[in-house]
């Protein structure tokens, strides 16, 4: 009976530590998989200006029925951190030719610019290979076009050790929908000054050029807009 009550003993506890690790580890991010960008995903990323951040978001949100009628489901929305009026959003879509009509459409484009939408949209399409959770609120988001996608992807799992020293996380990495030697890669992070020491002192632009980077890269920090 001694035997017995050890074991109960032992493993209410093995079970209270595993409950008080779980909650200690789930309050390290508010994501939840339903953020997530997964792997195979097809999605859009749409960037423009506002006027108002605040009435921009209250009109977006008014569309949401629309944008779930027609298979568009938003992953996140982010802000510039030095310009909090440009915005990006990425989208995971159901159907891509189904959202390239919805984004076409009049009335979307008569439903942007009563929101505030200050600038022509850029919309890029693509397919998501590798993701992660994110775990911070700061976004590194970098596009160009490659020589040849499988010879750079291999670079750039190369330089994964290098991202890590500056804390920066994978969100999701993109090959472009209509030119698949398009990339976009998403980076996550807690604190912008991350970001800012990783563009600035890393061995990114030598990495860049010998993994075959055809286009200037485009380097947005962004900060979450959820509050």
């Amino acid at each position: 009976m001694k035997n017995i009550r050890n074991i109960l003993v032992f493993t209410m506890v093995l079970a209270l530590s595993t409950t008080s690790s779980y909650s200690q580890s789930s309050k390290k991010s508010s994501f939840s998989m339903a953020d997530q960008i997964l792997g195979g995903m097809n999605c859009v990323m749409v960037q423009h200006s506002v006027a108002d951040f605040d009435a921009w978001e209250t009109a977006y949100k008014k569309d949401k029925k629309r944008r779930k009628k027609a298979g568009i489901k938003e992953k996140l929305v982010l802000r510039d951190a030095v310009n909090p009026n440009y915005i990006t959003v990425i989208f995971e879509l159901e159907n891509v030719e189904g959202a390239k009509d919805f984004f076409m459409d009049p009335k979307t484009a008569e439903l942007m610019g009563a929101a505030g939408v200050t600038s022509k949209p850029a919309f890029t399409y693509f397919k998501v290979s590798n993701s992660g959770i994110p775990t911070g609120r700061s976004f590194l988001i970098i596009q160009h076009t490659v020589e040849n996608y499988d010879y750079w992807k291999k670079e750039f799992d190369k330089h994964q050790e290098v991202r890590s020293d500056y804390k920066l996380s994978l969100t999701a990495l993109g090959k472009g929908l209509d030119n698949p030697l398009n990339v976009v890669a998403i980076f996550n992070t807690d604190d912008t000054n991350n970001i800012t020491s990783f563009l600035e002192k890393s061995n990114l632009k030598e990495a860049m050029k010998n993994a075959g980077i055809t286009s200037e890269p485009i380097p947005l920090i962004m900060v979450l807009s959820k509050k």
